[in-house]
């Protein structure tokens, strides 16, 4: 029985693995170089749409009142290259209903999305560099800070601080559940009581994003220009390199449905869409 088990668990298995051995990126379309700086993408199933965090200067964390949010179509037409302006250096995003969540350097800043209006802004207590959101089921928003190394919760009135002591942290993702982020080269797991667990690491180019593809498979976007896709076994596999021509990834937005990965050029003020292709 325990041999069968074992037999049956193997077979379930396999299309997951294959999925991830046989992955590619195919390149679906590239924007104009109308965006400035784009830092981040986030893909909205509801409306069909891609937001776009611009920090729009040489200094990614300085309070100058030059960042803006910018709305492409899937078919990688720029709609509106400012469409929220307002901001200083805006980077990650997430959404809750009918509004935008982006960190801005110090803040969580809301966007109503039918309007394109600022409707709130909070400070981050003891911020240095925000960088990075995800929201979970409940309404908790998970906020990454680079500079003080640690992610905190937010559940509308205070924050707590989740995880701390980290190294070169970026991306967090709440998802199934479960809530992830990458820092160091990997990606981790929060297990709670202020406590991770490593699921892979060796990912070089600074990472940066995080996005799910299956129960145990996702997709790790490194600023200077690596995509990578991991496993749970810890298993990873380089699908992409922009690094001999400066080409960023940046902080990826995904569409789980289509498959397609959204990585923002940064430098080259552009946002390139990729379709993940695999054997299943």
């Amino acid at each position: 029985m325990v041999m069968r088990s074992l037999i049956v668990l193997a077979a379930l298995l396999l299309p997951l693995a294959a999925t991830a051995e046989e992955a590619m990126l195919q390149k679906a379309w590239v924007t104009a170089a109308e965006l400035r700086v784009p830092e981040s993408v986030r893909y909205d199933a509801e409306r069909k749409v891609l937001y776009v965090s611009n920090i729009a200067g040489t200094e990614p964390w300085a309070d100058d009142g030059n960042g803006s949010i910018a709305k492409v179509g899937l078919d990688g037409t720029v709609i509106d290259a400012e469409w929220v302006t307002g901001l200083n250096g805006p980077k990650g995003m997430d959404i809750r209903g009918e509004q935008l969540l982006v960190t801005d350097i110090d803040d969580v800043v809301t966007i109503d999305i039918p309007s394109g209006a600022i409707v709130d802004r909070v400070t981050v207590p003891g911020a240095m560099k925000v960088n990075d959101l995800s929201i979970s089921d409940d309404g908790t928003v998970y906020v990454t800070d680079s500079g003080l190394h640690r992610i905190q919760a937010w559940d509308g009135d205070s924050f707590e601080t989740v995880v701390e002591g980290l190294t070169a942290l970026n991306g967090v993702l709440y998802s199934q559940g479960e809530l992830l982020f990458v820092a160091d080269g990997g990606l981790h797991s929060v297990q709670g009581d202020g406590l991770y667990t490593t699921i892979a690491t060796g990912m070089e180019g600074r990472v940066d994003g995080v996005e799910r593809v299956d129960d145990d498979t996702w997709l790790v976007s490194c600023w200077q220009g690596t995509v990578y896709i991991v496993r749970r076994d810890g298993s990873i596999r380089l699908l992409l390199d922009g690094r001999p021509d400066e080409t960023s990834a940046a902080d990826l937005g995904y569409d789980p449905v289509n498959r397609v990965a959204y990585f923002p050029g940064f430098w080259k003020n552009n946002v390139a869409a990729y379709r993940l292709v695999t054997g299943d």
